[in-house]
């Protein structure tokens, strides 16, 4: 049950069906094919992340503002540390995806190191992705004491 709730936070499979996902990403495909349907996922996750980051940089920036000119400085300060966290998770996404490949593991299936590899970056994204709103939603707290 608590795969499941994981899954659904994450947006990934539960750990019980990563078999069955990626027989289903591959299905119909020659191995070429299901590889590079599975890079191409990849890609779009590490494109996603650069986007993130960008904005990460420009609430950064809010939050120090806030910082400056007076703000609650608590809710200022937590927002400011989860964006640092997610930035930090969005960054290890954006690492080379070389890593992988450094040795050969005899019977290893470069299908399922592509997959585990997107999951992993799922996983770290989706968490940066719900730190960044976090952080939003503190510095929309803190502005509200203005008003």
């Amino acid at each position: 049950m608590l795969q499941h709730v994981f899954g659904w936070v994450f947006g990934i499979p539960a750990f019980d069906e990563h078999g069955a996902t990626l027989q289903n990403l591959s299905l119909g495909l020659d191995p070429v094919a299901a590889s590079e349907r599975l890079r191409n996922a990849v890609q779009h996750n590490t494109e996603k992340a650069g986007a993130l980051l960008a904005a990460q940089g420009i609430f950064i920036v809010a939050d120090t503002f806030a910082l400056d000119h007076g703000w609650p400085k608590i809710q200022i300060l937590v927002s400011l540390v989860s964006l640092v966290v997610g930035a930090f998770l969005v960054m290890s996404i954006l690492r080379s995806t070389m890593r992988m490949y450094r040795r050969r593991v005899e019977g290893a299936e470069p299908m399922r190191a592509i997959y585990n590899l997107l999951i992993s970056r799922m996983i770290r994204f989706n968490s940066a992705l719900y730190l960044t709103f976090l952080s939003i939603l503190l510095l929309a707290i803190a502005a509200m004491s203005f008003v």
